[in-house]
């Protein structure tokens, strides 16, 4: 999502809504929102080993068999030796590990060991790697539990090792305390279960040799704890290294500041400088050199579409319900393909302001919105293919006469399961009653049309790589609420199309549609509200209009021509009996009564009016 919105703002917030209901999380009490004693830097590398053993065991779920891509990445293999102190009976036991705990000798141990009282990072690395730790277990000569030695002997190294640096004793923080303990680079040779670190001349002293197999490292990025006055006081911040990942293969380091809220480069000189009453790493990230500049997209070749078709008994149910899947393989998403798209939302946190006693309005709190409708519908063949046949209904057996805009028929049209109280399901404008979203009384549960919000997410996620080009009306605000960056490449937005060159008000769907296309539609006469297949639908034949227009030469004419009747219209739809004075040709010069008119927002993309929590503070008077 970063690389997509190239600079622009980016927030997780579905990531963290999915990452909340994972059930390891409850267990392990990680919730920034649910702990108010555990130091952040505990959290987050709490965090840091479970994200990564939930992404590896979900790859080998998907592959069925052996290790996955994300094992060869990020696990050193290795085994663990086992003896009992009793008999001396010894065993192995094949281990993997995700993320290595940094253990930090006594004072008294590095004095025994080195000349200095602080160890190297090599040193501390090595002894981290090869751990030993004694457990209590089952010991089978002995037949009863015994104390066992196990030790722990890697065989193989992945190309990003993470560590958790777990500074918390005083032997630990004196380490970080040294100016230039952490090394940039550090040189890793793994021969007959021995693990060996090198750092510094040692380094270049075997690199010049060249008598081993040496791997070298590179630090990739670290995430630190900026104390506060409190273990809630702090917070963190992640320092990355953007060469690293920077398909131009440059030599030349580009680190950045990553916090709440802002990225912004960063000298390397206040990377690797640590201070242990402010500033702590509780994160590292090493990555073998070799891979810099190594960005693998062989995945876009081979993304698995099959969650975009329908297959079996539920085709004919989505049929009758006016739905038509894609149908394989006749119709394929190929990069340029239009399709039009819509949302509706339902409120989940009413919007609270505070009225001073100036009259002034002050936002307390937004209100919070959920996806709980998305419809995609087909837009024709892509601008670039001569192909007649691909997103049009050919093959699809409709009973009634296909009408002119026939192909723009929709082939998602989700409701999406809302599992957190809503507090407003904003009928007059989503369409949406209380019961859809509900598993248990959803009218769309048996066509398998009520689905969950990652599924929803996957299939835009999906015709976004895939190259889809999205057509909508005020597209920025259903993107942001849905938290999914597309590209400007491949949006167009119908607000934008129909804006006038001199004036800053956008033209609401219903007026164009009006205007344009003689159609009235979001009318509350209906009883319906918006209607997300609808409104995808308008904006695509917009499109179509501006297209025609543009062949015309007349785009320009006809936006200054609807802003000068909007403006006597008041930008604002006329009722069916006002109507035939738009039909009958050039607008009187008298103004229309207001009770001519349909209220309709007149910025498209606005939040509906939601119920709001007013604080309102008066001065009292005598």
């Amino acid at each position: 999502m970063l690389e997509k919105a190239a600079g622009q703002n980016c927030q997780a917030t579905n990531f963290l809504k999915t990452l909340s209901e994972l059930p390891g999380m409850s267990q392990m009490a990680i919730d920034e929102e649910n702990v108010t004693s555990r130091p952040f830097g505990q959290m987050i590398q709490l965090m840091n080993r479970y994200l990564l053993e939930v992404a590896a065991a979900e790859f080998r779920d998907h592959l069925k068999a052996g290790p996955s891509l994300m094992d060869q990445a990020t696990a050193s293999v290795g085994l663990m030796h086992i003896r009992c102190t009793h008999c001396s009976n010894e065993f192995f036991r094949n281990d993997g590990v995700y993320v290595h705990d940094m253990v930090y000798p006594s004072r008294s141990q590095a004095r025994n060991n080195s000349r200095s009282s602080v160890p190297f990072f090599s040193q501390v690395l090595k002894a981290s790697v090869e751990r030993t730790d004694q457990t209590r277990g089952w010991c089978d000569r002995c037949k009863r539990y015994q104390h066992l030695v196990a030790q722990k002997r890697v065989t193989t190294v992945p190309p990003v090792l993470t560590l958790n640096t777990a500074a918390q004793t005083a032997d630990a923080r004196q380490c970080w305390a040294k100016p230039g303990w952490l090394p940039q680079e550090i040189g890793v040779i793994v021969e007959s279960g021995n693990f060996f670190c090198f750092e510094g001349q040692d380094l270049k002293h075997h690199l010049h040799r060249g008598a081993y197999q040496i791997e070298v490292y590179e630090l990739a990025g670290l995430i630190a704890n900026i104390a506060g006055m409190g273990p809630q006081n702090s917070h963190l911040v992640a320092m990355v290294n953007c060469a690293v990942s920077d398909s131009s293969k440059t030599s030349q380091d580009d680190w950045h500041l990553f916090n709440d809220f802002l990225v912004r480069p960063v000298p390397v000189d206040e990377v690797f400088r640590f201070e242990p009453s402010c500033k702590l790493p509780v994160v590292l990230t090493y990555q073998q050199k070799r891979f810099r500049g190594h960005i693998d997209n062989e995945w876009k070749k081979n993304l698995d579409t099959s969650l975009l078709y329908q297959h079996g008994t539920r085709s004919s149910q989505l049929e009758e319900e006016n739905v038509f899947p894609l149908s394989f393989p006749f119709e394929r998403v190929t990069p340029g393909t239009p399709v039009g798209i819509d949302a509706e939302f339902v409120s989940l946190e009413q919007e609270e302001i505070e009225i001073k006693p100036d009259g002034t309005r002050a936002t307390l709190r937004p209100s919070r919105l959920a996806l709980a409708r998305v419809s995609v519908l087909r837009g024709g063949q892509p601008s670039h293919s001569k192909s007649a046949d691909w997103l049009t209904p050919t093959n699809l057996n409709h009973d009634h006469e296909p009408a002119k805009q026939d192909h723009h028929t929709p082939f998602i049209d989700d409701y999406i399961r809302v599992t957190e109280p809503i507090v407003d399901y904003l009928t007059a404008f989503s369409g949406i009653r209380h019961g859809d979203l509900s598993p248990a009384t959803s009218p769309y549960s048996s066509s398998g049309r009520l689905v969950s919000l990652k599924t929803a997410y996957k299939k835009l996620w999906l015709l976004l790589n895939l190259g889809c080009v999205f057509v909508g009306h005020g597209l920025p605000k259903d993107f942001r609420t849905i938290n999914i960056h597309i590209p400007k490449a491949q949006v167009v937005d119908t607000v934008d199309l129909f804006m006038g060159r001199s004036s800053q008000r956008k033209l609401s769907l219903r007026f164009l549609c009006w205007y344009l296309l003689n159609e009235r539609v979001q009318m509350e006469e209906t009883g319906k509200g918006h209607d997300s297949v609808e409104d995808a639908r308008m904006a695509l034949r917009l499109w179509a209009k501006w297209r025609e227009l543009e062949a015309k030469g007349t785009a320009t004419r006809t936006v200054e021509d609807i802003y000068r009747r909007g403006r006597e219209f008041r930008f604002q739809v006329p009722s069916a009996t006002a109507s035939l004075q738009r039909m009958s040709g050039p607008i009187s010069g008298r103004a229309t009564p207001l009770s001519d008119f349909e209220d309709a927002p007149s910025m498209p993309g606005t939040p509906p009016r939601n119920r709001t929590v007013v604080v309102q503070r008066m001065r009292s008077e005598s």
